[in-house]
């Protein structure tokens, strides 16, 4: 039967989420938001996530909006959820990442007299603290204003757009009967079809690429960022690069969006590189590079180097509506939706030179050439070695490599911000289907934490992994505690090498810095973990690690393997030799 009970202001905000099929929202509960947890509770189709902290709230959301291809939405308080939001903000606008961040305010009628937790004009202003971290800043004053601030809020959460907004209700408006006919849920357009619209392909550089370049006997290299990084996508780039035999490297934010043991990986250029991406892009040799969906900031560039476009031509397609900073790069990028680019040029007529078969014979020769290169850097091929204890200190890349060799070759990979980041994106082998997670730009210890449940929650079909360190759990371990509260299974693999591992190597090896400032206590995460009800088991020997995987497969909620592991120098020398000069 239908219902007749009056529509309030929260329920109307919390229909137009629905409409936009969001089901997930991530939360931390206070009184300025009663109004918005009971339409939340009440929603057929929203299940609303209390987490522990509001920036994890936030990192979640960031996740969920990766895996699901629409855009995460957290709620808090004003004030001080507000101010906890912006780590989370500040993350998602570095790596744009479409977001709505909904407040509760001090009641419309308390403004202006020292009220508690005023965040308003009169108080801390919270609107003007966020607003370079969002695209949109809507304080929804008066109920006759919902539809057209709705509206205005959630237009350009998309992923063609990419924008992020922050909408503050005060509890009373929250409460108030929305008039007849604004229902923010009713929408004049299809969500599905509004989410899933793209940015159309440039097709007259498309087909000047193919004739000048593609089709003729060159040696190309694809250059693939963060923006040619999805599944779907993913999909195609394969078809193209196959078709075509071009040899493909990914940045760091663009990792998983190829497979890298396919005959034309190239692996990763730039922070975290391998030593075939680094040679291939930055040799003489290479005549054309072609850059897709790509910022070619500091480390996507490794380090401004002269070398990525010295000697070749430079070719940059790329569909942001916000112009990366390339200024040290002397050519303009061609707009051109990087989906629908793969899509055009996997669809193009080889047979326009009829001698594109030698043209593919002499690309494979390169290409045979070119994988004479490993992938990996032997320089840093090390094994453990023993602590000031006589204790066997496992080799972080070991670790890398066997989980990446006995975890399923679907699962979503989370991986956080330290020296692991590093030795998980160059020894992890991705299997190129989107599937490989991480902060990119601002890289937040403890994102991966908390994101990892949103990924977890928007795409529960596949098993997600989350790589993170003692540092990082240190910042946001404790939301493993709601996995736990949810049953959500993931699997939490903790490297601790107690130490801030990055900066540890440079007190060690530069004395950059005094030792005491880089090394932690060695914490026992295994018994953290089991106080918030999450099974656990430490692992000390690389040949137990199989077996503490398969104990994970057989549990029904979240998992945590702690790994102890020694400090070893990052696997990152190209990068940082570009640094040096």
């Amino acid at each position: 039967m239908e219902s007749h009970a009056p529509v309030t202001v929260s329920k109307a905000v919390v229909r137009s989420l629905e409409a936009a099929k969001i089901d997930h929202v991530f939360l931390v509960p206070g009184k300025m938001i009663y109004p918005l947890l009971d339409a939340i509770d009440k929603s057929p189709s929203i299940r609303g996530i209390v987490c522990v902290h509001e920036t994890s709230s936030a990192f979640m959301a960031d996740g969920y909006a990766r895996a699901s291809r629409r855009f995460g939405v957290c709620v808090g308080i004003s004030g001080p959820g507000t101010m906890n939001f912006v780590p989370g903000m500040a993350a998602a606008h570095a790596d744009r990442i479409p977001m709505l961040y909904i407040a509760g305010g001090v009641s419309s009628r308390a403004e202006g007299k020292g009220a508690f937790q005023d965040a308003t004009l009169s108080g801390i202003f919270e609107s003007g603290v966020v607003k370079s971290l969002v695209e949109n800043v809507v304080e929804l004053k008066n109920k006759d204003n919902l539809q057209a601030e709705m509206r205005r809020a959630t237009e350009g959460l998309n992923w063609m757009r990419r924008a992020q907004s922050f909408v503050s209700i005060p509890v009373d408006v929250q409460r108030q009967e929305a008039l007849p006919g604004r229902d923010a849920s009713r929408q004049p357009y299809d969500h599905d079809a509004f989410n899933a619209c793209e940015v159309p392909a440039n097709r007259a550089a498309l087909d000047a690429l193919c004739n000048q370049y593609l089709l003729q006997s060159k040696r190309i290299a694809f250059l693939i960022g963060s923006r040619g990084n999805d599944p779907e996508t993913a999909k195609v780039l394969l078809d193209l690069a196959e078709k075509f035999c071009i040899p493909v490297a990914t940045t760091l934010s663009g990792k998983g969006a190829f497979p890298e043991n396919h005959v034309l990986s190239l692996g990763v250029y730039g922070f975290s590189g391998h030593s075939r991406a680094v040679r291939v892009i930055n040799s003489d040799e290479l005549e054309v590079l072609v850059v897709f969906g790509c910022d070619l900031n500091q480390r996507d560039s490794m380090n401004w180097t002269e070398k990525l476009t010295a000697g070749k031509e430079l070719i940059i397609f790329d569909d942001s509506f916000d112009a990366p900073a390339t200024g040290h790069i002397a050519r303009g990028s061609i707009f051109s939706g990087i989906g629908a680019t793969f899509r055009t040029l996997s669809q193009m007529d080889t047979n326009r030179n009829a001698d594109f078969h030698t043209v593919l014979e002499r690309r494979k020769a390169w290409v045979a050439e070119v994988n004479q290169t490993p992938l990996y850097d032997h320089y840093f091929e090390q094994t453990g070695v023993r602590g000031s204890g006589g204790d066997l200190l496992l080799h972080t890349g070991d670790v890398v490599k066997q989980l990446c060799h006995l975890l399923p070759k679907d699962a979503n990979v989370v991986v956080d911000s330290g020296a692991h980041r590093i030795f998980m994106a160059h020894y992890w082998l991705s299997s190129g289907i989107g599937n490989y997670f991480s902060s990119s730009s601002l890289a937040p210890m403890g994102w991966a934490i908390a994101a990892g449940i949103g990924i977890k929650l928007a795409a529960p079909e596949r098993p997600c992994v989350v790589v993170t360190g003692d540092g990082c759990m240190l910042m946001h371990g404790m939301e493993i505690q709601t996995a736990a509260r949810y049953g959500i299974k993931i699997l939490y693999v903790v490297l601790n090498n107690s130490a801030h591992g990055a900066v540890h190597v440079d007190a060690l090896s530069n004395g950059s810095i005094p030792e005491q400032f880089s090394k932690l206590p060695c914490h026992d995460w295994t018994a953290f973990a089991a106080s918030l009800g999450v099974a656990a088991r430490r692992v000390e020997r690389l040949d137990d690690l199989a077996d503490a995987l398969s104990e994970a497969s057989r549990s029904s909620g979240p998992f945590l393997i702690e790994v102890l592991t020694g400090v070893f120098p990052a696997p990152n020398r190209y990068y940082a030799e570009c640094a040096a000069l």
